[in-house]
């Protein structure tokens, strides 16, 4: 089924580990991953109205609910839910592959989406995502199981503490369907048989709804096919046609044009196939990050006022001293290793009342600089940049 968008519809995106690896070995990466999730979604204005995290894949239910141009193609669209997804999974991975030593896919595709009759379907499907891990024996009892939404729809103390906010608009939205009727009871309520009904259009035809829900997939089925094929006829049309041979270290291209054939020479190059050292450049580059301590000076974007912080990184966890004193936890990062040499590094800490602050350095040269970004409920949104003053190894 093509990733297409569809207005008023929900999305159920199912993830699955490369050959059958887990994706989650302790509790600090369900929590990164928690942490990429509330990014991503306020920055492509997802609605994420419930998800579970199993060991080996996980599950969302989420609608797209930023306001899109109403001259917006399909494509870009259904745009905004591919770049979610992409940002989500390849900035985990680069954190799990970091973490652990690793290197390659972790995920066995980009994701799989099956479309979703939102009125009636919206609150079978989180009943039947919080039901998961029961299903497979997981927990004994699903809302006890501490990586999904299910307690966060309990409104009890451990979701409160676990930082709800994200997901509070649609939580009242689901809720509220209920017309105050208890949620477990709800969830209780859902049959073996309606479990086992929607499992069964999500595999076969990947939608769930009406069949004039249905009737309506398929149509934008047609539409972005057919907006697909005339792209590839109009690339057809400006392009000519090419050919490459390769022989002796050159390549010979072949142009055909409305005047004639051509060939022009380009010579190849010719990749180093010497070995790599035994301690490669960008491990030393990584030395640089891991085991050290910043002084920074932090610049508020609204109103310019300066302050310091000491980032330290060690142990696999960042640490804002600044952060830790107003109660922001230690977390995980990712790295990433440019081919310049550079290096990136992200991390989102949580803190009290659901409060999240993102962080992104770059360091190049024994320089750090970056900005960092605080959202706090009830609170105007605050952004720094922060510039290395000199740091040392711990």
């Amino acid at each position: 089924m093509p990733r297409i968008y569809l207005k008023d519809s929900l999305y159920f995106i199912t993830c699955r580990a490369e050959h059958n690896e887990s994706i989650f070995k302790d509790e600090g990466d369900y929590t990164m991953f928690l942490e990429f999730l509330k990014k991503y979604q306020e920055q492509y204005g997802i609605k994420i109205f419930s998800f579970c995290l199993i060991p080996e894949h996980f599950h969302l239910l989420i609608e797209l609910e930023k306001e899109l141009s109403s001259d917006a193609s399909v494509q870009n669209n259904t745009q905004e839910i591919s770049d979610f997804m992409r940002d989500l999974n390849n900035n985990y991975t680069k954190y799990f592959n970091g973490r652990y030593d690793r290197k390659g896919h972790l995920f066995r595709e980009r994701y799989k989406a099956a479309f979703i009759e939102k009125n009636p379907y919206l609150l079978k499907m989180t009943a039947y995502i919080h039901l998961n891990p029961e299903k497979l024996n997981l927990t004994n009892d699903a809302k006890n199981y501490p990586y999904s939404s299910y307690q966060y729809y309990m409104y009890n103390d451990i979701a409160k503490q676990k930082g709800m906010g994200f997901m509070k608009a649609a939580i009242d939205e689901a809720l509220g369907l209920l017309a105050n009727a208890d949620y477990a009871e709800f969830v209780r309520g859902v049959s073996k048989e309606d479990g086992e009904y929607i499992h069964k259009k999500l595999q076969r035809g990947g939608i769930l709804g009406s069949e004039e829900f249905v009737k309506r997939v398929k149509t934008e089925v047609e539409v972005y096919q057919a907006a697909g094929e005339g792209q590839k006829a109009e690339f057809a049309t400006r392009n000519s046609t090419r050919m490459y041979f390769a022989f002796g270290g050159i390549f010979f291209i072949l142009l055909a044009g409305l005047g004639g054939l051509y060939f022009v020479s380009v010579k190849a190059k010719v990749r180093n196939t010497q070995k790599v050292p035994a301690v490669s450049a960008e491990t030393q580059r990584l030395s640089e990050l891991r085991s050290s301590e910043w002084q920074v000076k932090m610049v508020a974007a609204d109103s310019e006022e300066e302050s310091a912080d000491v980032l330290s990184f060690v142990d696999g966890k960042f640490v804002s001293a600044r952060m830790n004193d107003l109660g922001y936890e230690s977390s995980n990062y990712s790295i990433t290793v440019e081919d310049n040499n550079k290096i990136i590094w992200e991390t989102m800490q949580t803190g009290p009342d659901g409060g999240v602050v993102s962080w992104r350095g770059e360091i190049e040269e024994g320089r750090m600089n970056g900005i960092a970004s605080l959202r706090q409920e009830g609170k105007a949104p605050r952004d720094f940049s922060f510039i290395s003053l000199k740091h040392r190894r711990r």
